[in-house]
């Protein structure tokens, strides 16, 4: 390179509407510093400015990034060159030297001053490091300006006093100048001995002027104390020793060190950060040992001893003899024939531990480099084989799918006519257990009791499901099942988070929804209810499936009519075929015939857009949102086409729970009035029109879903915008301490809902029995009838026995009871278990087996008839906890045996999956005369606590008998302590006069003698005795021998006794 800088076009930044604007560059010069031309320097030229053209105004500027600025003024069309250091020019001129300055032209005859750069800055040098140099963060902790107790405790150096300073005192003194930066200063004792002399006792050093004359260095250092370090109110500290203010003094000097340290850190790290990659000092941590290589050593297996090495030789000339024929067979042939000489067997004697190591070894042969080439006479010749299968050509397909129906060999005829029994084929493949062994059911007996393999007893996995966006992490709170439908299933899932999060939500709306999963379509939910909060408890109409009412987090209750949307379920159906073979020609065909609702396909192409409950809710507007219309889309749109449906009412805030609904029942057969009155309906009444809810305000709540009846006379049956939706009645509970119930279950008798009792949960774990009927002339009653403590956490479970009335079954924290009606104490309860129990439920079937999931995601199987200790059968069906359980519904009037053919259990977990259990037929099928064993156990239980109670009073008159006896003996013992304390300080106060001891002393001391006497003597004796049988060897013949001995050594030890 010479002493010039290259020139050429600059580049240009290319815009539509501005033409072309050249880009600044920056021009290296380089020089040569020797002939070889290694070195060179680099000169960091500064910014040129460039010229600028407008193609419409014709005006230019250019400004100079290093100090100058050049600005022309033309013609329209022309652009004026500025030239700086070194930039090139608009005419792309070459060899422009760096001193030249910058010339421009004009039409008005003004011309530009150039403008000089100024030098670069000089390069700054930094401060080195210390030689000592340790970098802060590997410094010890800063020295603290304070001590510390035994407690750990902050308080005042040795010499430090704290104190309290008013402003007043702060100005006089001279420290209104401390602050958050500078925390200590210094006072003169001239200055703290004036105050004090001229404010007397209202001085705030009044207390300190012995001490302040004492110290022994001058000026005194004061220190603000921050956030009240001490705990005792006072806002400054003295120092009043030398060797505390030195204390101080190094603590700030340590402080300000290392900040500078930290500063010098900071511009060299930068400093080192601007250099090119190849020239910053690479920085090599050293090894830090984490464990892994201890991990290493111990998973590592080294031999202990020489391996053993053993030769296996054969002449050459025996290979190939004649007699020898060798051949393979397979394990079980040899193991059965007798050919094997010597069959294995282990010996219990002998048990060697083997280590096992992974080691290879692999024979390879020596090889030799050789090269071989040969000509053949045929050439090679490659060739490849393909086959194609048999395909009907692009028209024959098109005439295919456009044949109309009725025509032969219709495609849209052909998947109708095979459209249900395909679908109740792939259903059934999905709930059958493949592995099972029908012929093992002969063997049990006609009742259902008793044999089976033990694969009968395993709960098996029949499908779960859950989605990405609508219950992925979430937690499925509730589950039911529809009870019109079969393999329908719906749960409600809410968001995992605590209290604390949903109240700092809380006043916005967070959409939530309620899926329905039918057993065709894994993946996609059939139907999204959305609801505006979060549902945890909800529940379809028994007698009307198409009602379906929720309780939201924050009080209220939602209700949705899916009677339109099983109507375009219904027609979606029908189309499906359509849909699916003549899409993707002409959008599908019409005049389907309808299907039957139990029977939906998943979502496909011909998906339409949700239809909702129609109209606006009762709390607001709503409707229904969805995706599209029918051939909108194909199925690979995924949550596109699934339908959401918005709710249809919702209850008025004013009038709702004020908290989260825990619980919700529907009241079948029933009329309710303003009173709690319950009028039941004729024999086979199909009207369903009251529910209650229960919430943790402490109130239950009864609604009529009949909400078109509150409309005022003239509305119109859309007209819902003014409707005010609130409860028929309500019952208020009062806990065990006075306040509001925490309410989290309900249980209803619905054999006898006339007269009003029902049971209710609570989150601090009672049981209540209570009347909602309203007595005549109380505004106010008290509507529980008891309140008992039954558990220490919330009950999470309230469920009556589907076969005995009067029995309850109560889970909360880690134990589950049995309750019977009228009863203040349980008849039955469990121990405590492992883990934290969160739902529980009665079996449908078999009135002795009861089932309760724990956070450890297992799953317990009581059956109370094989033992009540423990759980029968335990299975861990998810890594996470189970949150709630819902068995399948059956018809009334099914029989006992259709019951239990099959045998459905939902299981939701904290993560969003549901999963279909299918149970076996031992839990299924109940054993012969269950329900009347069921009844002899539960009389048991009463007997037991009847004889409990009959002795109550015996033992409660024993314990406190044995109480009174304790006490005599404590008093009696204190009396004799009392004594001989007395006796010894009275032989004290003897001796010390030089009295002899008393006769009782003497007494005394003479027994204690003695009893240590004969225990040494005993043990003496036995030790003898021991010895003269070792050596006579005759321990019957020596009787008389050990009785001299005996006496002898007793002769002899009485004549040694004192006194």
């Amino acid at each position: 390179m010479g002493d010039e800088a290259s020139a050429g076009p600059p580049p240009v930044n290319r815009n539509a509407e501005e033409g072309e604007v050249p880009v600044a560059q920056e021009a290296t010069v380089a020089a040569a510093e020797d002939q070889s031309g290694a070195a060179a320097t680099e000169v960091a030229a500064v910014d040129g400015a460039a010229p600028a053209a407008d193609a419409e105004s014709g005006t230019g500027n250019a400004e100079a990034d290093g100090g100058g600025d050049a600005a022309g003024t033309g013609a329209e069309g022309e652009a004026d060159p500025a030239a700086g250091d070194g930039s090139p020019g608009a005419d792309g001129a070459e060899g422009q030297p760096l001193e030249a300055s910058a010339e421009g032209a004009a039409a008005d005859g003004v011309t530009d001053e150039a403008a000089v750069p100024a030098p670069p800055p000089p390069p700054v040098e930094l401060e080195p490091l210390p030689e000592d140099y340790v970098p802060v963060k590997d410094l010890p902790p800063l020295p603290e300006a304070f001590a510390r107790n035994e407690e750990g405790k902050p308080i005042p150096l040795h010499g430090v006093e704290s104190l309290f300073l008013t402003g007043t005192t702060i100005e006089l003194v001279g420290l209104s100048g401390l602050g958050p930066g500078h925390i200590m200063g210094e006072v003169t004792k001239e200055v703290l001995l004036g105050d004090i002399q001229f404010r007397g006792a209202i001085s705030d050093f009044h207390a300190l002027k012995a001490r302040i004359q004492a110290a022994d260095y001058d000026p005194l250092l004061i220190r603000i104390i921050e956030d009240d370090l001490y705990g005792d109110g006072n806002n400054f500290e003295i120092a009043l020793a030398k060797e505390a203010g030195e204390t101080w003094r190094a603590v700030v000097e340590e402080a300000e060190r290392r900040s500078k340290l930290l500063e010098l850190e900071a511009a060299h790290a930068a400093a080192e950060r601007a250099k090119p990659r190849s020239k910053r000092a690479r920085k090599v941590n050293p090894w830090q040992s984490m464990g892994s290589e201890l991990d290493i050593e111990e998973a590592s297996v080294r031999p202990r001893r020489e391996p053993i090495r053993l030769v296996v030789q054969r002449k050459r000339r025996e290979f190939h003899q004649s007699g020898i024929k060798l051949a393979d067979k397979d394990a079980h042939e040899l193991w059965n024939s007798s050919q094997m000489e010597c069959r294995p067997f282990k010996d219990p004697n002998f048990d060697m531990r083997r280590m096992e190591q992974d080691v290879g070894v692999q024979a390879v042969a020596p090889l030799r480099d050789a090269s071989t080439q040969s000509r053949g006479a045929i050439p090679p010749r490659p060739a490849a084989t393909q086959t194609q299968a048999l395909d009907m050509d692009e028209k024959g397909k098109r005439e295919t799918l456009q044949r109309p129906r009725g025509s032969p060999g219709s495609v849209a005829d052909f998947l109708e006519r095979v459209r249900d029994q395909c679908e109740v084929a792939l259903v059934q493949n999905e709930i059958t257990n493949i592995f099972r062994d029908d012929l093992a059911a002969l063997n049990d007996e006609a009742d259902g009791g008793g044999g089976g393999s033990r694969k009968e007893t395993l709960v098996s996995e029949a499908q779960s499901f859950t989605h990405l966006t609508y219950s992925k992490n979430k937690v499925v709170s509730a589950i039911q099942w529809l009870p019109h439908r079969k393999g329908v299933v719906a749960v409600a899932c809410t968001e995992a988070q605590s209290h604390a999060e949903r109240v700092s939500r809380m006043g916005r709306t967070a959409p939530a929804h309620i899926l329905l999963w039918n057993f065709r379509d894994p993946i996609h939910p059939e139907l999204v209810l959305q609801s505006p909060w979060e549902v945890f408890a909800f529940q379809f109409n028994p007698l009307q499936p198409d009602l379906l009412t929720g309780g939201c987090y924050n009080g209220q209750v939602v209700m949705w009519d899916l009677s339109t949307e099983v109507d375009r379920l219904g027609r979606k159906t029908a189309g499906g075929a359509a849909a699916t073979t003549g899409g993707a020609i002409k959008g599908g065909a019409d005049g389907a015939p309808k299907a039957a609702t139990d029977l939906t396909p998943p979502p496909s192409a011909a998906a339409t857009a949700a239809v909702g409950g129609g109209g606006a809710g009762a709390a607001g507007g709503v409707g229904s949102s969805g995706a599209g219309d029918a051939g909108a889309g194909s199925a690979a749109d995924g949550d596109a086409h699934i339908p959401v449906v918005k709710h249809r009412f919702m209850t008025d805030t004013q009038f709702s729970h004020h908290q989260v609904v825990t619980d919700l029942q529907w009241l079948p057969g029933v009329e309710i009035s303003h009173r709690g009155k319950v009028t039941k309906l004729g024999e086979g009444s199909k009207e369903c029109n009251f529910f209650a809810t229960i919430a943790a305000d402490g109130k239950v709540l009864f609604w009529d879903v009949r909400v078109e009846k509150l409309l005022k006379k003239g509305k119109k049956a859309d007209d819902l915008l003014d409707l005010v939706w609130k409860p028929i009645h309500s019952v208020h509970l009062i806990s065990l301490i006075g306040m509001d119930l925490g309410g989290t279950r309900l249980a209803f008798d619905f054999r006898r809902l006339e007269q009003g009792m029902f049971f209710a949960g609570s989150f601090d774990g009672e049981l209540v029995y209570a009347d909602f009927i309203k007595p005549e002339g109380e505004e106010n009653p008290d509507y529980a009838k008891s309140c008992l403590q039954a558990h220490v956490g919330p009950v999470i479970a309230l469920e009556r026995s589907p076969f005995f009335e009067d029995i309850v079954l109560t889970c909360g924290d880690w134990q589950w009871q049995l309750w019977q009606e009228g009863s203040s104490t349980p008849l039955f309860q469990s121990g405590y278990a492992q883990d934290y129990y969160t739902a529980a439920c009665w079996s449908p079937t078999r009135p002795a087996v009861l089932y309760l999931a724990d956070q450890s995601g297992s799953l317990e199987v009581w059956d109370l008839l094989d033992r009540s200790h423990e759980p029968s059968i335990r299975v861990t069906l998810a890594a996470t906890p189970i949150m709630s359980l819902a068995f399948n519904p059956m018809p009334a009037a099914a029989s006992a045996a259709q019951q239990a053919a099959q045998q459905l259990l939902a299981v939701g977990d904290a993560t969003g999956v549901l999963r279909i259990m299918e149970l076996p037929r031992n839990l299924r099928r109940p054993v012969h005369n269950e329900k009347k064993l069921m009844g002899t156990w539960l009389e048991r239980q009463q007997l037991r606590l009847a004889d409990v109670g009959a002795r109550q009073p015996t033992r409660a008159a024993a314990r406190k008998e044995a109480e009174e006896r304790k006490k005599e003996a404590e008093a009696a013992a204190l009396a004799e302590a009392a004594a001989r304390e007395a006796a010894a300080k009275d032989a004290a106060a003897a001796a010390a006069v030089g009295l002899p001891p008393s006769t009782a002393d003497r007494k005394d001391r003479k027994g204690q003698h003695l009893a240590e006497f004969d225990e040494k003597a005993e043990q003496e004796y036995l030790k003898l005795e021991a010895r003269f049988k070792a050596q006579l060897g005759q321990p019957s013949g020596g009787a008389c021998v050990w009785c001299d001995v005996r006496e002898s050594f007793h002769s002899a030890g009485q004549s040694v006794l004192p006194g």
